[in-house]
Formats: structure tokens, sequence, C-alpha cells
């Protein structure tokens, strides 16, 4: 699990992926969030990390292909002698997110790879701290604090996103909201969130073509048809109860206030 959940944060930070925040409602406002890292091109790199190409014999039989769900209730209840002798901090991380789950499927001959982190939630109130969750759910690996001083002393650091952002989501009869809070210390503005990213930097530059293929998706579905949204370039399903969009990694990171939406659903 541990080498699972180490894998997940290293590569999530570290490559350049596809991120797909997804949530998915029911009726009754129940319904399941996801956030999944597609990292197809992180399959070949860690390969070539890990000494290159397989021989010619291992070729024959096939690569790894993996698709498993962990729920960290279930890991917590398996391991809890384990989870007893852990530090403080981390038996609370895994307290924090008990009711999370972990996906990963991997398919090597197809160059395939996605991770994910999700919650299934009884209402929109469960969301409230999910930015959070999702921090924690990353810590727990003995690496983390490596992570943390890579992010804080290097210039890639600046390509992670922010720890200042907060996800909110607002769910009603009428219609639903996807609202970013930034806290920025004496500074306001959307000014201020493009000085936080300076492509004229040189050291940064060699990270901004690394990551300009890679975007953050985002997917809703709701039990309702949509009747207007506030994103011009979101899409929508045949059944108009799916929104879609995404936004360049590079240009998220400089605003993530451009993947907010307001959704008003058709009256019933």
């Amino acid at each position: 699990m541990k080498k699972i959940i180490l894998l997940f944060t290293l590569v999530c930070f570290l490559t350049s992926c596809n991120v797909t925040e997804s949530i998915v409602f029911n009726e009754n406002g129940s319904g399941q969030f996801l956030i999944s890292y597609e990292m197809g091109d992180a399959v070949t790199a860690m390969t070539n990390a890990m000494g290159g190409e397989k021989p010619d014999s291992e070729k024959k039989e096939g690569g790894k292909v993996m698709d498993t769900t962990m729920v960290f209730a279930d890991i917590m209840e398996t391991y809890k002698d384990s989870i007893a002798a852990l530090p403080e901090d981390k038996k609370l991380a895994m307290a924090a997110v008990k009711d999370m789950f972990m996906t990963m499927k991997m398919n090597e001959d197809e160059g395939e790879m996605t991770m994910g982190i999700g919650l299934n939630f009884d209402s929109i109130d469960d969301l409230k701290d999910i930015n959070e969750k999702i921090k924690k759910a990353q810590s727990l690996n003995a690496q983390g604090d490596q992570v943390g001083s890579m992010k804080e002393n290097s210039p890639l650091g600046n390509f992670f996103g922010s720890d200042n952002n907060k996800t909110g989501y607002v769910l009603t009869d009428s219609g639903f909201s996807r609202l970013t809070e930034i806290s920025i210390l004496d500074e306001e503005g959307e000014e201020s969130i493009e000085e936080l990213f300076d492509e004229a930097d040189e050291s940064n530059q060699e990270f901004i073509d690394y990551f300009k293929n890679a975007f953050y998706n985002v997917k809703l579905s709701f039990p309702k048809a949509v009747k207007t949204m506030s994103l011009e370039n979101a899409e929508l399903s045949e059944d108009r109860k799916t929104v879609t969009y995404k936004v360049n990694w590079i240009e998220y990171l400089k605003n993530p206030l451009l993947l907010d939406v307001n959704v008003e659903f058709v009256d019933e």
C-alpha cells in the first residue's frame, strides 16, 4: 500500500499528466467525487528509470495490467496494528481520509496508466474539505516531506499548484457552482494571480514546454438537464446532463479561477 501511495504522489507531481476532476450527482444529492491523473507518458518514464525496456522473453508474456480500487477504511481495518504504530501525524491523516478511496489502472503494453483518489459523498456538504483530504491522502508516504521540500526549494515547485487554493461546490434545486477561493497575502485580484507565475523567469522556462500539453479537465454529471452555463468553451452531452471543459495546466496555474463555472438547470 505504501509503495502505491508513494508512486501516486511522486508521479502526480513530477510528470506532465492530464488531471480530471469528475463529480457525478444522484437524484438525492449524493454522488461520487474523483480526481484522476492520466499518465501514459509516465509508464515509459518509469520503465526507463528502472532499467529500460524488458528482455524479449518478458515482452512475450505481456506487460503489467492492473485495475484496482483501495478503500482507506478497509486498509485501516486490515493493517490496524501497523497503523497504531505510525507517527501521530500519519495516524491523523489516515483518520481524515478513512471515507475515501484510491484507484489505479495500468496497461504497460498500451502505455496507459491512470491513478485517482475519490470520495463517495452523501451530500454536497461532504466536499467542503475535499482539497485538504486529498493533500492528506497524498502525504501518506515516507517521502512526503521530501516532496514538500522540493515544492518550496526548486523551480518545479511553481508547477505543483498552490496550497492556498480551496475549491467549493454549491448544489441547489436550480443549479450548481464551482467556486475557487484563493488566499494571497498582501495582494488582491487577478493581477496578483498572474504575478504568481512568471514566464519570463529563465529558471521556469525549461518546465513550461514540459507542461504545455497538460490540461486540467472538469467533468460534471447531473440528474437534471442543463439550461445554461457560464463557460463558453464548455461542452454539453446530448442529453444535456453532463458538462465537460478543460484549461491548459499553465493557464490554470496562473489563474485557477478559470475552472470555476455556474450551471443553471432546466425547470421541471
